[in-house]
């Protein structure tokens, strides 16, 4: 049996220019097989929580090595729709910066390195997605699976051009009741919407009777975000629906699963 601990605090570069130098939480199972695929989590605009935790341990329990990066800390950032990166590009150097720390661990197949975010983590796990984004850092995720990621924002807002998709599997996760999107079908419309080849490579699941924030333990809450409702602005609700995290969780160690094997 190898001797990386389960779970231990770690710090990587990101591929900025200037590096910052990021803490993240990892978690590796202890096994005899020398190479495990590997999952990112990126955490949302209110920085790291119990979220990122929940799918770690069903991924970790899987045989998954995990991060989950604070991306926030370094930015001296407080989390909120005040608090988060004026941009979104902001922190691709971020991810890939993860992605390759991952990739030069021992235990680390990398050749299977997947990534998944929720709300402006999985605005960035998709742009990972894009040829555009990816390339300039000469290396790719094997799968990305973004989780309610404000669908309407693509191809609309300067920054988030969704398209011409690196040859990887991407599962589009949404909440019927998300007020960033007001659309129950913003997923399947936005994969419709796709070119031929690019919608090939995306699948979407859409969780019924789920706000934004569906898979946040605890979370009840109403918050302004100028993002929400398509841009218009105002209060969003986030609630916390336990029966659609669980169902999300077994969905995450599916997708990556069949997607790293």
């Amino acid at each position: 049996m190898r001797g990386f601990p389960s779970r231990s605090y770690v710090t990587f570069p990101t591929l900025h220019e200037r590096p910052l130098t990021v803490a993240a939480r990892l978690m590796a199972p202890a096994t005899e097989k020398e190479r495990l695929p590997a999952v990112l989590i990126l955490h949302g605009s209110a920085g790291p929580s119990t979220r990122e935790g929940g799918y770690a341990e069903a991924l970790h329990a899987a045989g998954f090595v995990t991060l989950e990066p604070d991306q926030w800390a370094p930015r001296g950032l407080s989390g909120g729709s005040a608090g988060r990166p004026k941009t979104f590009l902001e922190t691709l150097p971020d991810v890939f910066g993860a992605r390759a720390w991952l990739a030069a661990r021992p235990d680390v197949d990398p050749g299977r390195i997947g990534v998944m975010g929720f709300s402006f983590g999985g605005v960035a796990a998709m742009l990972a997605a894009t040829r555009k984004q990816a390339d300039p850092y000469g290396a790719r995720f094997a799968a990305h699976m973004p989780v309610y990621p404000a669908c309407w924002i693509y191809n609309t807002v300067p920054g988030a051009e969704f398209g011409d998709l690196v040859e990887a599997p991407l599962l589009l996760a949404t909440g019927a009741l998300d007020q960033y999107d007001d659309d129950a079908q913003a997923g399947p419309k936005l994969a419709t919407s796709l070119g031929v080849k690019d919608r090939a490579r995306v699948t979407t699941h859409v969780f019924a009777d789920a706000h934004h924030c569906f898979d946040m333990p605890g979370v009840d809450a109403v918050v302004q975000d100028p993002f929400c409702h398509r841009g218009r602005g105002g209060d969003v609700t986030m609630r916390h629906n336990p029966r659609a995290m669980a169902e999300a969780h077994r969905l995450a160690v599916e997708f990556f699963s069949r997607s790293l094997a």
